[in-house]
């Protein structure tokens, strides 16, 4: 049982790492393209295509960083972890 515990919190440790490094790639992709994006983008007259381009581009940032701030999407809340001690006589 305690193997089975321990293989979960493992399971659930590692989807919060890769969590955490998705978001910092978000991140990481956000800050080399900022300048490109500032200049074909932000100096440039409003199309659909801009709007759209935003639109994802910073829903996809605030999914991301969301994503590795909250935690572990399987368990909605806290876990408590009880061991149960072998009853002697």
């Amino acid at each position: 049982m305690s193997s089975d515990v321990d293989s979960i919190l493992a399971q659930l440790q590692l989807n919060d790492y890769v969590s955490l490094v998705l978001a910092i790639a978000v991140a990481y992709d956000y800050c080399l393209t900022i300048s490109k994006e500032v200049t074909y983008i932000w100096t440039r007259p409003w199309t659909r295509v801009s709007t759209l381009f935003l639109l994802i581009r910073y829903v996809g940032c605030l999914s991301a960083l969301t994503s590795a701030l909250s935690g572990s999407r399987f368990i909605p809340a806290l876990v408590e972890v009880r061991h149960s001690s072998p009853v002697s006589d």
